[in-house]
């Protein structure tokens, strides 16, 4: 037996049991190209395609693997979700991270935004949303995605802490969170103004040295005062030595975790 029909042997005895869909040939082409991923290590179609077994040429593999991604037929969550579940087993003592992300393709004509599960050193999806355009998106754009993950996450996890960088700065990100129950901690641009406890106003590059790390609790964000939270900033270095601020906005407690946590994701 090779190595290929090992591992689908092994994928097939696990998923058959979690994956109940009528077609039982989607299940089957959907394994051999986890199989092709694994074992190639790459998600490009032609490495996958070394491990299918067939003997055909390699360029009617890859045609074949091309359709059965493209088969609209095939319902994605049916597949996906059962296994997020099943993963989820034993989560409900665990604080969960949320990471969300975004990405341009097609010459920035569509952008698509991710929201992952923080494990380890990995990422792993729980939901993803096509937009059009290029630029900043609002909350409106991924609010159905976001309360998806939340119905998906209640109950199997202790709490959530969101995570994001300055691509979702806008306050209405920390507002759905709340919204939504989950705790935040989200990175925002040096030059946001905010006003401290005291009264006083600046921007947040004007209130920390470089290499100076600085916590403040209860600041308004923006000069509209838009969003009451506390904020974090420490330092890294950018990829031409020079000082890079992060600064995180957080509605739990200002400390170093909150910009840790920001940076691993």
């Amino acid at each position: 037996m090779s190595s290929s029909q090992e591992l689908y042997n092994r994928l097939s005895e696990t998923m058959s049991a979690l994956v109940k869909v009528t077609n039982r040939k989607q299940l089957a082409n959907w394994l051999w190209i986890v199989v092709g991923l694994l074992q190639g290590k790459s998600p490009a179609l032609s490495q996958i395609a070394n491990f299918l077994p067939m003997n055909t040429q390699a360029e009617s593999r890859v045609t074949l693997i091309r359709r059965w991604l493209m088969n609209w037929h095939v319902d994605v969550w049916a597949f996906y979700e059962p296994i997020l579940k099943h993963v989820l087993q034993g989560w409900s003592a665990v604080q969960a991270y949320v990471i969300l992300d975004g990405v341009m393709i097609f010459g920035d004509r569509w952008q698509i935004f991710r929201v992952s599960l923080q494990h380890g050193c990995r990422a792993i999806p729980l939901a993803w949303v096509v937009v059009p355009g290029e630029g900043v998106t609002t909350v409106q754009h991924l609010k159905t995605m976001l309360e998806w993950v939340k119905r998906l996450l209640h109950n199997r996890v202790k709490s959530v802490v969101f995570l994001a960088d300055r691509g979702f700065r806008d306050c209405d990100w920390a507002q759905l969170c709340l919204d939504l129950g989950w705790n935040y901690a989200i990175r925002v641009a040096c030059n946001t103004y905010i006003t401290l406890e005291d009264g006083r106003t600046g921007r947040i590059d004007a209130w920390v040295s470089p290499y100076r790390n600085r916590y403040f609790q209860n600041v308004w964000l923006t000069q509209a005062q838009k969003l009451l939270t506390n904020l974090s900033v420490t330092w890294t270095t950018d990829k031409n030595g020079q000082p890079e601020m992060v600064a995180v906005i957080s509605n739990q407690i200002a400390c170093r975790t909150r910009c840790e946590n920001t940076a691993a994701a």
